[in-house]
């Protein structure tokens, strides 16, 4: 009440108290009508989404969840399965394990293993005396005559005929 009068100085009437509690009043029972008409066309439309849900099909749904569930776990319990792995493992010795197989595989101070690395060896094709590649037009064999023109490519030209123009 005191908020009020000093909000509103110029607000002056006979009974502050009386007209401040019924304007009060008159707000509560408006917001009243407008929550009970909110839950009324609320209550309307779950009323009508209501009939269009079938029991059924969520029971189907629910049945369909549980079967992907199961295959869920059937697949986890197949992907945690030991394969005879002892318990009581060191970890020093796996350690140790682990060291020797990475010098077996000549793994470099830089990490990058040999089969990774640039090739050092001589040239393989020099060693193998194998012939170099053609170079230019390939000759015509003996015996075969190319009556067929070519195009840039080497291709066989296409016939004027068949061109559109």
């Amino acid at each position: 009440m005191q908020v009020i009068r000093e909000r509103c100085p110029g607000f002056m009437f006979r009974e502050p108290d009386c007209k401040v509690s019924s304007i009060i009043c008159h707000k509560l029972n408006l917001f009243s009508y407008l929550q009970m008409s909110a839950l009324k066309s609320a209550n309307k439309e779950l009323k009508g989404m209501m009939k269009t849900v079938k029991i059924q099909d969520i029971d189907n749904l629910q049945d369909e969840m549980m079967d992907l569930m199961d295959v869920s776990s059937e697949i986890q319990e197949s992907l945690g399965r030991s394969y005879n792995v002892p318990d009581d493992i060191d970890e020093d010795d796996l350690m140790g394990e682990l060291d020797a197989l990475e010098a077996d595989m000549g793994t470099e101070a830089d990490g990058v293993p040999s089969y990774l690395q640039p090739d050092t060896e001589s040239d393989l094709d020099s060693e193998l005396n194998l012939p170099s590649a053609p170079t230019g037009q390939a000759a015509v064999p003996a015996g075969r005559s190319n009556a067929q023109a070519e195009d840039e490519l080497g291709l066989p030209a296409v016939p004027r005929a068949s061109l559109r123009g």
